[in-house]
C-alpha cells in the first residue's frame, strides 16, 4: 500500500473549499442575487486551486472529463445505483423514524418561499458550477491523489472530506446533522464509479441531477422526482445486465483469441511506455507524472504477462 501522492496539495485544496464556502455565505447573507455571485465565487476558488496543482497535465482529461471510458463509466454508475439507492432509502427511512421528520422535507420547506427565478437558476447551478466543481475537486483530484494508499481507502477518505464541507447542513439542527450520512453514502457511490473507470462525466451528471431534484419538485411536484428515480433504477437494471453479458462474452472467448488479445495489449502498452519516455525527454510531462504513469503501465504489463 503506497502513500498519498501530494498530501500538502490535498490539504490546500480542501481548505480552499472552506474558504470558498465562507465567501459564499457572506455574500448570501446580503441578498438573494448576491448569493448567486457567492455560489460561483465559492466554487471557483477550490476549482482554481486544483488547476494550480494539475496545470502541467492535460487538466480536464487528467481529472476524468473525457470521452474515453464514458460508456463504461455510465454503465457502472447506474449499475451501482441498484445498491446505493437501496442503501440511501434504508438510511433515509431510519433517520425519519429517529428524528420524526425527513431532512429533505425540512430543506424544501425552507426554500419553498424563494421566488421561481431562483429555482430555475438552481436547476442550472446544480450542474455548473456545483456538480462539476465538487466532482473535479473530490473525485478527479483528491480521490486520485489518495489512490496509491488503496482504492477503498481513497474512496472513503475523499467521501468523508467531501461530506464535512457541507457545514450548512447544521443550519437545520438535528435533521440536518443526519444529512452528513446520506451525503457520505452518495459520495461513496460517485467515488466507486469513478475509481472503477476513471471517467468523471457520469458522476457529474448524477450529482447535478440529484441536486436539481429540489427545482424539479418545485416546478412539477414530488411525483416528477419519483419518476426520475424510477428511471435511475431502470437504467440500473439495464446497466447491470449489460455488464453481466459483457463479462460472460469475454469469458467465452476462445483461448487463442484471448492470447492474441493479450499480446496486442502488451505490445500497445510497451509502445505507450516508449512514447511516455519521449514525452519526458521533450518536457511535455513532469518527472512526477512520468513516474506515476510508468508505474501504472508496468503494473498492467505484469498483469497481462501473468495471463
Amino acid at each position: 500500500m503506497g502513500r498519498v501522492r501530494r498530501p500538502e496539495a490535498v490539504l490546500a485544496v480542501w481548505f480552499s473549499c472552506f474558504a470558498g464556502m465562507l465567501v459564499a455565505r457572506l455574500l448570501g447573507r446580503m441578498s438573494l442575487p448576491l448569493s448567486v455571485v457567492g455560489d460561483w465565487a465559492g466554487y471557483l476558488l477550490p476549482l482554481l486551486t486544483v488547476f494550480h496543482f494539475a496545470r502541467r497535465d492535460r487538466f480536464w482529461s487528467s481529472v476524468g472529463i473525457r470521452r474515453e471510458g464514458l460508456l463504461p463509466g455510465l454503465a457502472w454508475l447506474f449499475a451501482l445505483s441498484l445498491f446505493f439507492l437501496f442503501l440511501l432509502g434504508i438510511y433515509g427511512e431510519a433517520v425519519a423514524r429517529l428524528v420524526g421528520k425527513d431532512p429533505g422535507e425540512e430543506v424544501f420547506s425552507r426554500m419553498e418561499s424563494l421566488p421561481g427565478w431562483y429555482f430555475a437558476y438552481f436547476a442550472l447551478a446544480s450542474f455548473l458550477p456545483a456538480a462539476l466543481a465538487e466532482e473535479v475537486v473530490f473525485r478527479g483530484f483528491i480521490l486520485r491523489e489518495f489512490l496509491p494508499a488503496g482504492t477503498l481507502r481513497a474512496i472513503l477518505l475523499s467521501s468523508a472530506m467531501h461530506s464535512v464541507t457541507h457545514l450548512w447542513y447544521l443550519d437545520f439542527g438535528l435533521p440536518g446533522a443526519t444529512m452528513f450520512g446520506s451525503a457520505f453514502l452518495f459520495f461513496v457511490w460517485m467515488g466507486a464509479a469513478y475509481a472503477r473507470t476513471g471517467n468523471l462525466v457520469g458522476p457529474v451528471l448524477m450529482h447535478g441531477l440529484n441536486n436539481a431534484t429540489l427545482s424539479l419538485r418545485f416546478f412539477w411536484g414530488e411525483g416528477a422526482v419519483g419518476i426520475l428515480y424510477t428511471l435511475f433504477l431502470l437504467l440500473g437494471w439495464f446497466s447491470f445486465l449489460l455488464l453481466l453479458s459483457r463479462r460472460a462474452s469475454r469469458a467465452e472467448r476462445p483461448p487463442e483469441g484471448a492470447e492474441r488479445g493479450r499480446a496486442r495489449s502488451s505490445e500497445g502498452i510497451r509502445r505507450m511506455m516508449e512514447r511516455l519516455d519521449s514525452f519526458r525527454k521533450e518536457g511535455k510531462i513532469s518527472e512526477e507524472e512520468w513516474r506515476r504513469l510508468r508505474e501504472v503501465y508496468r503494473a498492467r504489463l505484469e498483469e497481462l504477462e501473468e495471463g
